[in-house]
């Protein structure tokens, strides 16, 4: 049977459900994992979940359809900073001598969410930038490269899907933009997939702890588009704290020692950013928000005062 569909994401039919759950019931490597329940986790598209305990004592997940790369960092991370990220127990690339990856980490209690107060998008913020100052540490990697021509796709494919306000505006004024992001915000690797999606808690609201991230995808990118991307999936003005997120992720590379360049250009360069950001997910998801419950008129409006910024943002000599 195919385990992956058109698109290399795991099938989640209910024939492909029971193929993947005998192969993990027939594991060698799993022979630890107890009474192992699928779980069809809506916003956990790229993998198939089961949920179980790991020597009749801890409450684990397991992911099947994990990528090599995302395997290596999801492994590496919590050896080096077991703040950061979920315990690994196991992990493999086969399943039952099947051809696919997967990995069992232990199981938290929490992601995060409006019951922080705002507060949530700061921690990410942190989580964004402890992973960008460990990921500096680690000699040979995978990790992606993100190029100008990727970036000026987002932008024509949002032009084509009829994104709201000056597109092409920001398209005429592109490869001058993308020289000056990526030399005041210096590339790094960055998580990748930073959202609220990819973030869990050891504690419960509202108390404080380190945020752990998971579902790396690794990008060498200018560091300013990590804090852009979950700005522009999370701008709702029912919720306080997610404004200024590329401002929050400068404050703790100062923190923790990374550079940051001068105030005013990190305001034209974080403009830039949103705007690019907000075309590409409009490329991506066209009139329909996500995260669902935004209003739809609240999706277009944030992403128009986005572009429109980006469009005039001030140039600087």
């Amino acid at each position: 049977m195919e385990v992956f569909d058109e698109f290399g994401r795991v099938r989640r039919t209910p024939d492909a459900v029971a193929y993947l759950h005998d192969l993990v019931n027939s594991e060698p490597a799993l022979a630890e994992l107890a009474a192992p329940v699928p779980e069809l986790i809506p916003w956990g598209t790229s993998g198939m979940y089961f949920t179980g305990q790991w020597s009749n004592d801890v409450d684990v997940l397991l992911k099947v359809g994990v990528s090599e790369t995302q395997r290596f960092w999801t492994t590496i991370i919590p050896e080096r900073a077991p703040d950061l990220a979920p315990r690994v127990f196991a992990v493999g690339d086969r399943l039952a001598g099947t051809e696919v990856g997967w990995v069992v980490m232990e199981r938290l209690p929490s992601g995060l969410h409006d019951g922080w107060g705002g507060l949530e998008f700061n921690l990410l913020m942190d989580a964004g930038v402890r992973f960008q100052r460990l990921a500096r540490t680690v000699a040979v990697a995978p990790y992606a490269d993100l190029t100008g021509d990727a970036v000026h796709d987002w932008l024509v494919l949002g032009r084509e899907r009829n994104a709201p306000g000056p597109v092409d505006a920001v398209l005429e004024r592109f490869e001058e933009d993308w020289h000056f992001v990526n030399r005041v915000c210096e590339p790094e690797i960055c998580h990748g997939d930073l959202h609220m999606g990819n973030v869990l808690m050891r504690t419960l609201a509202p108390e404080v702890s380190p945020a752990l991230l998971i579902d790396f995808e690794p990008c060498r990118m200018p560091w300013v588009f990590d804090a852009a991307y979950p700005q522009v999936l999370n701008s709702d003005p029912a919720r306080t704290g997610w404004r200024g997120m590329p401002e929050q992720m400068a404050d703790h590379r100062r923190v923790q020692g990374l550079p940051v360049c001068a105030d005013e250009d990190l305001a034209r360069a974080a403009t830039i950013a949103l705007a690019w950001y907000a075309l590409r997910m409009w490329g991506m998801l066209g009139p329909i928000p996500d995260p669902a419950w935004r209003e739809t008129a609240v999706w277009r409006e944030q992403n128009r005062g986005y572009i429109e910024a980006g469009a005039y943002a001030v140039r600087r000599t």
